[in-house]
């Protein structure tokens, strides 16, 4: 993840910056300074913390901040046999954080997951959370089961896009060639996802819908998707809340 500060009071963006390195959540998340004044070329404050001065235009900032990224690329011990965002570490934690992982049926999801599958005409729908090593089914609707292996996932597509995914056809993307949903008994074809964020923004998983045939998803059903994965969004919102609640009152 990369978020990217821009304060005309340094006080408050220095209390900004501290907030963020000091949260176990943003570990893997580089910050970026904009001041109106210093040195010409970026300035690494920190491993996760860099400085920039602010050009004369937005464009040739963010030109700068894309070749500062380009010459800082994440390090991986080892290749990753599925794609992964910038902020795994964090997000994976927040997934944790989460408590649903393993957590009872809830109907109020279960409920948007049917809506889903209603509201684009799907045969498959689900709610997932995705962990490390599995993808794991909150709630689902014509698929039997309670996880896969992560690698199995097609929406880390949608973790990485960090927006709505739409694959019309998946025996037409070589990266799926190998997946085993394509092949029988499953025989999946089209998907489509879209984030299910906790209360900082971070994707937990996705609202995402399987058909066991090639098709499109028009401008309403992407629209429906993505109302559905926001209701998802702020029924997480509210959990945080209550458990916030339940623990101040106790």
């Amino acid at each position: 993840m990369l978020v990217v500060v821009e304060n005309a009071d340094e006080g408050e963006r220095k209390r900004l910056v501290a907030a963020l390195s000091n949260d176990v959540r943003f570990n893997r998340t580089l910050i970026i300074s904009l001041k109106a004044a210093g040195a010409a070329g970026p300035v690494a404050l920190a491993p996760r913390h860099a400085q920039f001065r602010m050009a004369a235009d937005v464009a040739a900032t963010s030109a700068a901040i894309v070749d500062y990224l380009s010459a800082h690329e994440q390090d991986e011990s080892e290749p990753a046999a599925f794609p992964k965002p910038w902020s795994e570490r964090a997000r994976l934690e927040a997934v944790r954080q989460s408590g649903l992982v393993g957590s009872p049926p809830d109907a109020g999801f279960d409920r948007l997951v049917r809506l889903a599958a209603h509201a684009t005409r799907a045969p498959i729908a689900m709610f997932t959370l995705i962990t490390q090593a599995e993808q794991w089914f909150k709630s689902r609707v014509g698929f039997e089961g309670s996880d896969t292996p992560r690698d199995w996932a097609f929406c880390n597509e949608t973790l990485v896009a960090n927006e709505l995914t739409v694959i019309e056809d998946l025996t037409k993307a070589n990266k799926f060639a190998q997946n085993p949903t394509l092949a029988e008994p499953y025989g999946f074809r089209f998907y489509a996802g879209a984030p299910v964020r906790d209360p900082l923004g971070f994707a937990l998983g996705s609202i995402c819908v399987i058909d066991v045939v090639p098709r499109t998803l028009g401008k309403e059903d992407r629209e429906a998707l993505i109302t559905i994965a926001e209701a998802a969004s702020q029924r997480i919102h509210l959990m945080v809340l209550e458990r916030e609640a339940a623990g101040f009152r106790a």
